[in-house]
């Protein structure tokens, strides 16, 4: 399954950064509901929000209980204009047996 989203659009470089690290937080902790209530209250930002909720809350459904956070970046990254930039995230979810286990 693929889900795709960019992150917060035309913010500052470090604005962005703060907004974004919410989202890239919320999927590092495999954590669908948090940033499901995070999307509702406009506290992040995520065009793709929902089809990311629904990739997370099937890959949970499906087995996998860990999530990786593969790159994040953002376009001031690439381009060096760092006036509005624009968020990305790239994460996988998986099933671990050790994560299962508790170890």
């Amino acid at each position: 399954m693929v889900a795709s989203t960019d992150l917060s659009h035309f913010h500052a470089y470090d604005q962005a950064k703060d907004l974004d690290k919410k989202v890239v937080d919320r999927v590092a902790a495999f954590d669908e509901q948090g940033l499901m209530g995070d999307l509702k209250e406009n506290t992040v930002e995520a065009c793709g929000g929902g089809p990311l909720v629904t990739v997370m809350k099937t890959a949970r459904l499906l087995g996998a209980n860990q999530s990786r956070v593969l790159q994040y970046a953002n376009s001031g990254d690439v381009t060096g204009d760092r006036s509005g930039v624009v968020g990305y995230l790239a994460a996988a979810f998986y099933k671990s047996e050790k994560a299962k286990k508790g170890n």
